[in-house]
């Protein structure tokens, strides 16, 4: 028999998998499908991230634990709140120099991530990808630790490669997990499949678990390389969990306010996400936005 995914609750999950100082991959992409109660609670244990590796479109989710005071260092191609303005904890730690980015771009943090999950140790980007010899700047200039330009062994044309992404745990959220670890997707899944297979290991957080995954998901995730699931109803609020709730956009304009200031996110931090899941799903039943975590 296969290996069997713990089943956890959130704190144990959070507390046993997201080990201090390591690379976190966070599923999902802009206020959709990403596992928020795990970000909350890895808030609340105060578990220092070495490396933080958003989804593609890195949103309130990554913006939460760069306020929090956690990453030290975040790789994305974007980090902000779309149609709510900036991600106001990102930019305070990029502006003060806090916080070290690694830049990427959508193609290539894609690749890297599908490189991860073949187990490759980098991935070539097409050639005329991005402009050679020139003294605009790039992305491989901006960073060269990812980013290398090397000679096709093939045509001796140059080109670009970009690093595999390896990160040590990628936490995912999905609508359905069943008895045997499998996640069960209704909506897109992103690049949550990658991340997963990508990383050493893959915590899952599910808003239901279910005998048999119903023949109406649109993807799935297998479960011999879940480690860990937790099953969490409205486990991605404020964002959105495909086929079952749409992103709280009353609550994300609040914390788009709070989180502009270091002591709007400290109240936000305090009243909201407060000690624990049950206090955070309190708040929000009673009517959470009121603007109080915004003064």
């Amino acid at each position: 028999m296969g290996k069997l995914a713990e089943r956890l609750s959130v704190e144990q999950w959070v507390a046993r998998h997201v080990v201090p100082h390591s690379t976190v991959a966070l599923g999902g992409c802009h206020f959709h499908g990403t596992p928020m109660a795990a970000v909350r609670e890895i808030v609340r244990q105060g578990i220092p991230i070495k490396t933080l590796i958003p989804p593609v479109d890195g949103s309130f989710n990554a913006d939460m634990l760069i306020g929090a005071g956690l990453v030290e260092e975040v790789y994305c191609p974007y980090v902000g709140l779309e149609i709510f303005g900036m991600a106001g904890r990102f930019r305070a730690a990029a502006e003060s120099g806090r916080l070290r980015i690694r830049e990427s771009e959508e193609a290539g943090f894609v690749m890297g991530l599908r490189a991860g999950a073949a187990g490759m140790p980098f991935v070539a980007l097409p050639e005329g990808f991005f402009p050679m010899n020139t003294d605009l700047p790039t992305v491989p200039t901006a960073n060269p630790d990812d980013y290398r330009e090397v000679t096709n062994p093939f045509t001796g044309r140059k080109l670009h490669v970009v690093r595999a992404i390896q990160p040590d745990v990628a936490i995912i959220h999905c609508q359905y997990v069943d008895q045997r670890g499998n996640g069960g997707f209704l909506g897109s899944p992103f690049h949550d499949l990658e991340s997963a297979k990508a990383a050493a290991r893959c915590l899952v957080l599910a808003e239901e678990e279910v005998d048999e995954l119903p023949g109406n998901c649109t993807a799935f995730l297998p479960g011999f390389i879940v480690d860990a699931i937790c099953v969490r109803k409205g486990g991605a609020h404020p964002g959105s969990s495909a086929g079952m709730y749409d992103y709280d956009g009353r609550h994300l304009a609040e914390y788009a306010a709070a989180s502009r200031t270091e002591t709007g996110f400290a109240a936000y931090r305090r009243d909201v996400i407060g000690p624990s899941e049950d206090h955070y799903k309190e708040v929000v039943s009673k009517g959470w936005p009121t603007g109080q975590a915004a003064s």
